[in-house]
């Protein structure tokens, strides 16, 4: 059998942990797969994307900035984090698709509930249900609607681009 490839994707791809943590996790657990970066410049991306997702040997993509909205038209499906943010952080290829899904306000929401798990006990409780969230990419969409999910009531968000601040009262 061949060896299933996964790469992180993005503008700044060389930098990510990604490649040397999940290689870590496909080496302990003896899993026939590298995972790698690919950088791609925003010009490039349409025509290198399509190269990539047809790769034989893909099996998933975690998709970064600036690409996360860029991707959709690419895929075949979307879960519903995904469609909701209108972004993808996770392309899951099959033999017959290309599957998109958003992790990113799961992963803000575990990170969340680690804290009042270690210690700060009934915190969520005790606060104000007020957040600011700084910058309005794919990843703070999908967190907007995990504060939501968690009872938040008011949610500020800051962007240096008022035209991309998307309507958060979804």
């Amino acid at each position: 059998m061949s060896k299933k490839k996964a790469f992180v994707v993005g503008s700044n791809t060389s930098a990510s942990l990604s490649p040397t943590i999940f290689q870590y996790w496909f080496d302990k657990y003896n899993i026939n797969a590298e995972y790698g970066y690919i950088e791609i410049k925003k010009e490039n991306f349409k025509n290198e994307i399509k190269k990539i997702l047809k790769e034989e040997s893909l099996c998933g993509l975690n998709i970064t900035t600036p690409f996360k909205e860029k991707i959709i038209p690419h895929l075949t499906s979307l879960d519903s984090e995904a469609e909701i943010s209108g972004a993808v952080n996770c392309v899951i290829k099959t033999k017959n698709s290309l599957r998109g899904t958003n992790t990113d306000g799961l992963g803000f929401l575990n990170a969340l509930l680690a804290k009042e798990i270690k210690g700060s006990k009934n915190w969520l409780k005790k606060t104000n249900k007020v957040a600011v969230i700084v910058g309005f990419g794919g990843a703070a969409k999908s967190i907007i609607k995990s504060l939501k999910k968690t009872g938040f009531e008011k949610i500020y968000v800051f962007n240096r681009d008022y035209e991309k601040i998307w309507n958060a009262s979804m």
